[in-house]
């Protein structure tokens, strides 16, 4: 599926603002407080959070404007799904949607998977196909896009694999990680408030 190139390039640069509105419409409109679904929520943003630490070990520079990638990582969390910092912003979301309510989880999951599934992550494959031309198309042929299903045992390590890097995934993560105990807080502080 091709994307047009200006949509793609706008949705790319502005992926991150996609969570300042997910944040701004939650402290918008209101919530109901659900102790379970809280707690549940939480664990799950966590997870989300975690993936992504994973994922930024393995991968260098990803913070950019532009689509790019110096190599094809292939190794890692990105041997099982060929996009884990997604969906470690998926898991995150939906934690953070399951705190606000049940409605929020599907709000949630519609915006994502528009904005993402059809926009970004399309237009990222298109690149990397060029770049990389057959290497990546076995890759994607063999390896989910975001979702792991179920194989016949572990895949194979790539004779090319770099261990994780824990400073690597610190410098990438620290700004998200910042950003998602942000966004946390003030999901939290606005349930809160609503409870009262």
């Amino acid at each position: 599926m091709s994307v047009n190139k200006k949509i793609s390039s706008i949705a790319f640069k502005c992926r991150g603002l996609f969570w300042a509105l997910f944040a701004a419409a939650a402290l918008v409109f209101p919530s109901e407080f659900g102790p379970g679904r809280y707690s549940a929520g939480m664990l799950i943003v966590i997870s989300g959070q975690l993936v992504r630490f994973w994922a930024a070990g393995y991968i260098p520079k990803y913070r950019t404007e532009k689509i790019g990638a110096p190599i094809l990582v292939t190794w890692g969390p990105y041997s099982w799904i060929r996009n884990p910092l997604y969906a470690g912003n998926f898991i995150m979301g939906l934690g953070w949607a399951l705190m606000l309510g049940w409605m929020w989880v599907a709000a949630f999951t519609a915006a994502f998977l528009l904005l993402y599934c059809f926009i970004v992550i399309p237009a990222e494959e298109e690149f990397l196909a060029s770049k990389f031309g057959p290497q990546y198309l076995a890759y994607r042929e063999n390896v989910p896009s975001l979702f792991p299903y179920p194989r016949k045992g572990f895949p194979e390590n790539s004779p090319y694999s770099q261990p994780f890097d824990r400073g690597r995934a610190w410098s990438e993560e620290i700004y998200s990680i910042r950003m998602n105990i942000l966004v946390t807080v003030l999901i939290s502080a606005r349930l809160y408030i609503t409870h009262l």
